[in-house]
Order: structure tokens, then sequence, then C-alpha cells
């Protein structure tokens, strides 16, 4: 069942997983069309709390921005391939029910992708927060290559997936691996890496990803499973982690991307940094 079939196109489409979030639905559902800009894809398969009804209540209330996709699915990856194959816009986006976008976040979307015409998929920064330890922290991508990627299991990559955007028309054939439960937006931007795509960064924070409870970050995953993903990965790329300075390359990388962290924060704190809005790339 699809709900929402007349919205009007918008240049950015937002997959949002609504399967059993009903106590956070609305404020991310807000988030994403506070601005008016964006186009919100629900994915609610079937729930065990009140979240279908939500869903609905919001589908009603913005029948412009919101549509409601509710197949069956056999994974939350398989459930956003349902979302992709109903996004309207050009652009596209993840953000979990339980995290938010910035206010204006979408808007600089937008406006990036309009300064950068090549630039096909767009990793920002944003928020870690750990709702449970009251720990939080500013996270910024890392830069990607096939060693960040290769070596992640070290501690070389961050990759803030509430942050990524990409141009859907270009990689129409590129889906999510129903198979992997795990991070499946991991292996997402792989596929993207691997069909050279042009990768754009922005330092400006764009979400808040919130740990909670109900996350399944913080549910845990086991061992085994974690093994064999990461084994997958290394088949993808070709690429073994098993050599003997594996290690020391993935914490070199590490220390470089805290030198990139310390390099901006450094920059806001200091009597140099003015807030301009830049005619360039902020790759």
């Amino acid at each position: 069942m699809i709900s929402g079939e007349n919205a009007f196109i918008r240049p950015v489409s937002v997959l949002m997983l609504a399967k059993n979030k009903a106590k956070y639905l609305r404020t991310g559902a807000f988030s994403v069309v506070e601005g008016g800009q964006a186009e919100l894809v629900l994915i609610e398969p079937g729930s065990h709390d009140n979240s279908r009804n939500v869903c609905e209540q919001i589908a009603n209330e913005f029948p412009n921005l919101v549509k409601l996709v509710t197949s069956e699915d056999s994974s939350p990856a398989d459930g956003l391939n349902n979302g992709l194959a109903k996004a309207n816009g050009s652009i596209v986006g993840v953000l979990n029910a339980d995290d938010i976008y910035l206010p204006g976040a979408l808007n600089q979307v937008i406006d990036y992708f309009d300064r950068n015409p090549n630039i096909e998929v767009l990793l920002a920064g944003g928020f870690l927060i750990n709702e449970i330890s009251g720990n939080w922290k500013f996270v910024l991508p890392s830069k990607i290559s096939r060693f960040s990627i290769g070596l992640s299991g070290h501690g070389s990559l961050t990759f803030f997936h509430q942050g990524m955007f990409y141009r859907k028309e270009r990689f129409p054939n590129i889906e999510f691996n129903p198979h992997n439960k795990i991070n499946w937006d991991k292996e997402f931007l792989i596929r993207l890496f691997q069909a050279n795509a042009k990768i754009g960064y922005l330092k400006l924070p764009l979400a808040i990803f919130r740990i909670n409870n109900d996350s399944l970050t913080y549910q845990g995953f086991s061992a085994q499973s974690i093994k064999e993903n990461a084994q997958n990965f290394e088949s993808m790329l070709g690429f073994r982690i098993s050599f003997p300075t594996a290690q020391v390359l993935g914490q070199l990388l590490r220390v470089f991307k805290a030198l990139r962290l310390v390099a901006h924060t450094t920059a806001i704190h200091s009597k140099k940094y003015i807030m301009t809005t830049k005619k360039s790339s902020d790759e």
C-alpha cells in the first residue's frame, strides 16, 4: 500500500524506517518536512506499537510532503529499497525515526548540490548523542578511500549516515543489501564508491544521531555476525586486513581523523573564523 501518490516532487527525498518507533516519529518526521523542501517517505511494514497510526496521521497532515509505504519487508534494508523505489526526489538521504535533522539542514544539502553539480555523494557532519550515558560528540566524515574503508575495523573510518545524500538518478541500479542486517548503510556507501561516485564533504553538522534503548546500535550484534559482515566487506573491496601493518595503518588514519577534527574545532574558536556563505565547494 502506498499513500501520498499525488505529492509534489521535491528536490530531496528522505527515507525513514518507522517500524516500532511511535514515540519518536513526529519529532523525526517534522525535522524533515518543516522547511517544505523535502519529501518524506515513511516505511512502516507492520509494528507492535502505534507507529502505523502515527504515520497515517503525519501523512494526512502533510499530504503533499509525506508518502507512507506499508509493504511487507524482510529486513530494514529491504524496507529502504521499498521506500527508494517510491522516492521522487533526485537527491536521497536516510534518517532514523529516532534521529533529527538540524534546522535548515536540508536547505544546506540542496544548496551544496546546486553549487557542485559534479558531486554525486555528499558526506556531512553531525552530532552523536548517547542518551543513556549522557555523552556526546561532534562527528566529521572521513575522507573516503579504499584504505579508510578497508581498515575501518581498526577505527580508520567515521561514517555519519544521517549526513549522507546521493544523486539517485545517477545510480539507478544501486540498492541496499536486504541480507545485511548490521550496517547496510556502510555497504551502500561502498557500492557507491565502487561505482566511482564523486564524493564531496561538508563540515557543517546536519543531524543528530541519538543512541537510546530502542536503537539497533545499542542493542548490538553477535561477534560472529560482525565478523561475517567484515569478511563480506573485505570480499567486496578485495582488501584483506590480515597483513602485519594493518593495525598500524588503521591507527595512523585514525590519528589523521582526529587532527582534522582538532583543526576544524580550532578554526571555529579562533578569532579568524567568520561565518560566511561560501560560493565554492567545502570539499
